[in-house]
This record gives C-alpha cells, structure tokens and sequence, in this order.
C-alpha cells in the first residue's frame, strides 16, 4: 500500500424505526461496539428506534454493518454509504 494515500474511508448513515424495549442497553453495545472497531459518529437510540452516522476505515464499518444486523430488530436497515477522509 502506497504510504502517501490516503486510507480508504467510509461513511455510513441509517435509520430504522423499530420498538426498542432497553435501549440504554443498545446504546451500551453500540458504544462498545464503535469503540471497539475505531469507528466514530454519532447515533440516537430511544424507545422508537435508532438513527445514526458512523465513519470509519472500510474494513471497521462493514464489521460494524454485520454485527449490528445481527440484533433482530435491525436486520432490514438500509445502510447509505458514501467516501470519507481519514
């Protein structure tokens, strides 16, 4: 890799309007999750659902994609992707 370009980032924004029965627990996993994966955005959780960007390296946000799928409410989230600097 070429250490004069520049990584290649990604941006994600999202929605999904689902019922949420804890969200202060979701807000802790997506928390963990982001910082665990090096991810920064922000994301609103409530009861109604959750709304959110999110940037990163690639590889982190596609992880991030995948395991925020895995939770049952958010499986049909359509992400919108879009080029980010790092």
């Amino acid at each position: 890799m070429n250490k004069h370009a520049p990584d290649l980032q990604k941006v994600i924004l999202y929605y999904c309007f689902t019922p949420l029965e804890d969200p202060a627990a979701i807000q802790l996993w997506q928390k963990q999750l982001c910082e665990t994966l090096g991810l920064k955005g922000r994301i609103i959780i409530s009861k109604h659902g959750i709304n959110g960007t999110v940037g990163g390296d690639m590889a982190a946000v596609k992880r991030y994609v995948k395991m925020t799928r895995q939770y049952p409410g958010f499986k049909k989230i359509v992400f919108k992707w879009s080029d980010g600097t790092g």
